[in-house]
């Protein structure tokens, strides 16, 4: 009689004393293992005429079992299932007294499983979004993910509580969650300013799958102070995508004295015009003889508010609310730059006259209508650099991102080669260490 020993009972703690120690199988793993299964007496294979011997253990033929008529403790090394259901039947049929283990299916060897560390993957239907605070900032996060789940074909709702029925629970933000049982959670984390929240975050990721984070350096800390690695991650958070950057306001004041003298060199501001972009710039001028220049500027797509007569009420108003103020000229100086300088703005200006004499006046000094575009290029690169900083802080993106962990969770690895590359958060974040 053979009698197949389950998980419950551990080989190396059963009472072995009384019985024969046989390893069945000459293979592969036999050789790799059978160091760590202690003394064996002898191995069994079909193939025994060939293989013999194994590191001074000899190899028999199966039916020495019935010869010896010994009792056996028997450990199958075989690495099919199917070849080891053929053997078990055998055994069955020798009529021997037997306990069998299975090298690959008892926990007492403690083989690496994939299966019992890999979800089956499936597809996500369904999201329950927990968020119990009312607060706008917290729900807007609520509010704009489930309208993203949903133009993906993904029910999503808003609750108080979990839905055992979701695919995943996302609670917005953590401190709602209770980790009583698991229903595939995952938990917003928006800041941790205290050790008793450490400590509630450690013993939520006890049973929670993902902790996601609003930043790498939250994630960098919790993870320092113990939170595993494994289920910590950063998302980056959303911009609605709506607000534009302000115009730079550039300034010109002064009468246009193009058709006396040409010391103003009104046309200039055509060619500076023709080589920056009207998204980031608008204009303010006042002083007359700017009518047909304003004109032109304004068919460029530039705004301009032009004020054709000098108002000196008006004026005191206005140079305060420049950014830059422009001058171009060479006639020892312009007086507008001297209240440009008292209002606190930014001088793009000529360095000659007077303006030299200004300690700390002249932000950029400019000889040359090709000096001016400059740098306008250069102060409309910074801001456009700063508008595409988080240009891509989307809450589609924002989304696809959880998706992506979430899907993980669930089994389906598919997620981590979609978008190597593109961004540092999100999954890569578990997955890789980011500089």
């Amino acid at each position: 009689m053979i009698q197949i020993i389950n998980d419950n009972v551990d080989y190396f703690e059963f009472d072995k004393s009384n019985r024969t120690k046989v390893v069945y199988g000459a293979g592969n793993i036999t050789r790799k293992y059978h160091t760590y299964l202690g003394d064996i007496d002898f191995i069994c294979d079909k193939k025994s005429e060939e293989i013999k011997v194994i590191d001074n253990i000899k190899v028999y033929s199966p039916d020495i079992l019935i010869q010896k008529r010994e009792k056996y403790v028997i450990i199958l090394c075989v690495k099919s299932k199917d070849h080891r259901k053929e053997i078990i039947e055998e055994l069955s049929n020798m009529k021997i007294d037997a306990v069998v283990f299975d090298f690959f299916e008892n926990k007492s060897f403690n083989l690496y499983h994939e299966i019992e560390y890999k979800q089956k993957a499936y597809k996500i239907e369904k999201v329950n979004l927990v968020c119990q605070d009312e607060a706008w900032i917290l729900k807007k996060f609520a509010i704009k993910m489930r309208e993203e789940l949903e133009q993906r074909g993904i029910t999503a709702q808003i609750s108080q509580l979990p839905d055992p029925d979701a695919d995943i629970n996302h609670f917005i933000a953590h401190h709602s969650y209770m980790p009583i049982r698991s229903f595939n959670d995952t938990l917003m984390i928006t800041h941790v300013d205290s050790l008793n929240k450490l400590k509630l975050i450690k013993h939520q990721m006890k049973v929670a799958k993902m902790a996601i984070c609003m930043s790498k350096e939250t994630m960098d800390w919790l993870t320092i102070n113990g939170v595993p690695r494994e289920k910590v991650c950063y998302i980056n958070p959303a911009q609605d995508g709506i607000i534009k950057p302000r115009k730079i306001v550039l300034g010109i004041t002064g009468r246009n004295h193009v058709d006396i003298d040409h010391r103003s060199r009104a046309d200039a501001l055509l060619d500076i015009c023709r080589n920056i972009d009207s998204h980031y710039f608008e204009f303010k001028i006042m002083g007359d003889g700017w009518d047909i220049i304003v004109d032109k500027v304004k068919t460029m797509g530039f705004s301009v508010a032009y004020f054709n007569q000098f108002d000196y009420e008006e004026y005191i108003r206005l140079m305060p609310s420049l950014d830059y103020y422009l001058y171009w000229g060479f006639d020892e100086g312009s007086m507008g730059f001297l209240d440009a300088v008292a209002a606190g703005i930014g001088t793009i200006v000529t360095p000659q006259g007077y303006h030299l004499d200004v300690k700390g006046g002249i932000d950029f000094p400019c000889s040359t209508i090709d000096d001016f575009i400059e740098v306008l290029q250069e102060i409309q690169k910074k801001r456009e650099k700063k508008v595409k900083a988080v240009e891509k802080w989307t809450w589609n993106r924002y989304v696809d991102k959880h998706l992506e962990v979430w899907e993980y969770i669930l089994g389906d690895e598919r997620s981590i080669f979609s978008n190597q590359h593109r961004y540092r958060d999100g999954i890569y974040s578990v997955l890789r260490v980011n500089s």
